[in-house]
């Protein structure tokens, strides 16, 4: 069997030989595939991380920790010296207040000022938010509704894996439609599914948007396969 990585990198060869060149929202552009899929053995607790390129794996555990907590806030992150997602909470203050505030700045008032962190540090309801608690609504009469219990699509998804194996059910989302003008950054690795057979665990990502070289290589999304 060829050496994992090997999809990685002939993939990138393929995007791009012929990919297609695409305009987007950032004015960069892009040159993409639609719909190339990627399979790993993770079995014996294997992760496939890239060697060709230095991989920065602590900060992508960091990260999804940070999501399985449901939390928001870049605080947390940047306490633990992830960086990855201050640029969206940093372009919208600098865009609403005019003051042209270096990163480094932001993420000290972020750390130090409570209410500072509470207005601009958060990302609006992103992953975390989705996975452990998507709001639900209940019919209050009069044509109102009032708001429910969350969702802990997370909890959900473990208590059916262990109770209802067999179910083609196992999956969870982070694409909530009436919620992504409220996001910094609409979910990317968007749709998890998983399939038990003959006692072993396999989980499908399902990806709207992949960067090949920035995003794809943290592999985070092997955690919950794992665990």
């Amino acid at each position: 069997m060829d050496h994992f990585e090997r999809q990685y990198l002939d993939l990138l060869e393929a995007v791009w030989t012929t990919g297609d060149e695409r305009r987007d929202r950032t004015g960069v552009g892009t040159r993409s595939l639609f719909g190339p899929t990627l399979r790993f053995d993770l079995s014996d607790e294997r992760v496939p991380l890239l060697t060709t390129k230095r991989v920065a794996w602590k900060t992508a555990a960091r990260e999804m920790l940070w999501f399985l907590t449901g939390d928001t806030n870049i605080r947390e992150l940047v306490r633990q010296k992830v960086h990855i997602w201050t640029d969206w909470p940093l372009d919208r203050y600098r865009r609403e207040t005019g003051e042209a505030i270096e990163r480094n700045a932001f993420e000290a008032r972020i750390l130090a000022d409570d209410d500072f962190a509470a207005r601009w540090g958060d990302l609006g309801p992103v992953y975390g938010k989705q996975w452990v608690a998507w709001d639900t609504y209940a019919p209050a009469g009069d044509g109102l509704y009032r708001r429910g219990e969350p969702v802990n699509q997370i909890a959900a998804l473990v208590d059916a894996i262990r109770n209802n194996p067999t179910s083609r059910r196992l999956l969870f989302t982070g694409w909530n439609v009436a919620e992504l003008g409220g996001m910094a950054l609409p979910p990317c690795h968007m749709t998890y599914q998983y399939h038990v057979a003959n006692g072993q665990l396999s989980g499908m990502l399902w990806q709207r948007s992949c960067d090949l070289g920035l995003g794809f290589p943290f592999f985070s999304g092997v955690a919950p396969t794992h665990h």
